[in-house]
């Protein structure tokens, strides 16, 4: 693959990684506001004004945000207690490989600058050489960029949906709703 197969390649990667990102990212976050929203059943006690302040809010959020009634309508309500949510965590899981598309395409794209630049520079030095110089051609014909997968991005795409899972579950439970 050439320099400029990359940089269209990276381009395409990281628009895909946010084509995928923002749009299940809102959906786990409508998700999990619909699960608040179903547990915040009256209760006795000082959790109950937490609560109700938790249902007015969403109730709010919900009524606010018309553009969002897709995701209102069909983002899955996880039930953690009793059922496998799958929907739910798919949905979680395309949040993080949006992330690592969109990383992949920054590192493709940085790395086909720094090629392009390096070609730059080489062909002033060729250009001092004066006959037996090379074209931008023969440069060009030289280079291979290897290709780069979504796999290799270790962090956003195993490592940090492991420790946000976390997190969040201990909220949910110091909140109340598991």
């Amino acid at each position: 693959m050439t320099y400029q197969q990359a940089g269209r390649i990276a381009i395409l990667k990281r628009v895909a990684g946010w084509v995928i990102f923002i749009p299940a990212l809102l959906s786990t976050i409508i998700s999990l506001l619909g699960f608040m929203f179903k547990h915040s059943e009256k209760q006795p006690g000082i959790n109950a004004v937490m609560l109700d302040f938790v249902h007015v809010m969403i109730d709010m959020i919900r009524f606010n945000t018309p553009f969002l009634g897709f995701f209102w309508r069909n983002s899955p309500v996880p039930e953690f207690r009793d059922q496998a949510n799958v929907g739910f965590w798919i949905i979680y899981i395309l949040i993080f490989v949006g992330l690592a598309l969109q990383a992949s395409g920054a590192r493709m794209w940085r790395q086909s600058r720094h090629i392009k630049e390096g070609i730059e520079d080489q062909l002033i030095l060729e250009q001092a050489k004066g006959s037996e110089a090379r074209s931008r051609q023969h440069l060009e014909e030289k280079i291979k960029v290897p290709h780069h997968t979504i796999l290799l991005q270790i962090f956003p795409l195993y490592i940090l949906p492991v420790i946000i899972a976390v997190v969040g579950y201990f909220l949910l439970s110091l909140l109340g709703f598991l």
